[in-house]
């Protein structure tokens, strides 16, 4: 519906139709029934739109790549993923960093594992312990040790069947006062009904400045 607004009155009308023999379609086509509106002044008017009269298509959703990471083999491309399964990482970073080690396991799905750099795995309760003692033994030996997320993405295999795979980028840097290190991360979360499924850790060393 359009809509003609000057400073005298306002006029209404419809898009036009090609189904209709008496107007085009993608013109204005005013009701006469609603008021004639005898000849249009422009001067002065304000056009008014009814978000309403837009014609929209669904286009087909983007995607992209190639992956078989299936059981059977079957190739699928990589859709863009959800900002829920981003935020589940978040949140998961987030409670690790503050010490909130039961909090961060209940993200797990009850059968989770975490596969680390060297090929290791072990279940998600197990990767948590670890990290807790590890963290307890910094702090009480002023160890500075940190995780900082850098950056994540979601991807997903097949939007219909659900399950996402998320990407975060870390840099891992370590200091005890005598040797430093650190460590570019990748880690991949599978994430299905907003549960972390799977985690796999691949590794870049950096090569730390001499002082």
């Amino acid at each position: 519906m359009l809509f003609w607004l000057n400073q005298h009155n306002l006029r209404e009308g419809d898009e036009g139709d090609n189904n209709n023999p008496n107007s085009v379609e993608g013109s204005l086509q005013i009701d006469e029934d609603v008021y004639d509106p005898g000849s249009l002044d422009l001067q002065n008017s304000i056009g008014i739109l009814n978000i309403g009269s837009f014609k929209t298509c669904n286009s087909p959703e983007r995607s992209i790549g190639m992956t078989n990471w299936t059981d059977d083999g079957t190739e699928f491309k990589f859709y863009l993923g959800t900002e829920e399964a981003i935020d589940v990482v978040r949140n998961w970073d987030k409670l690790q960093s503050e010490g909130k080690w039961e909090e961060s396991l209940e993200l797990f799905a009850d059968t989770a594992t975490v596969t680390y750099q060297n090929g290791q795995t072990v279940k998600a309760s197990e990767m948590t312990e670890m990290a807790r003692k590890r963290d307890s033994n910094y702090k009480a030996n002023n160890i500075d040790y940190g995780w900082t997320l850098q950056g994540a993405f979601s991807v997903d295999l097949d939007p219909t069947r659900g399950g996402e795979h998320v990407h975060a980028d870390y840099v891992m840097n370590y200091d005890d006062g005598e040797q430093k290190g650190g460590v570019n991360a990748n880690l991949r979360f599978y994430i299905i009904d907003g549960k972390i499924v799977t985690v796999n850790q691949f590794n870049q060393s950096i090569i730390m400045d001499e002082e």
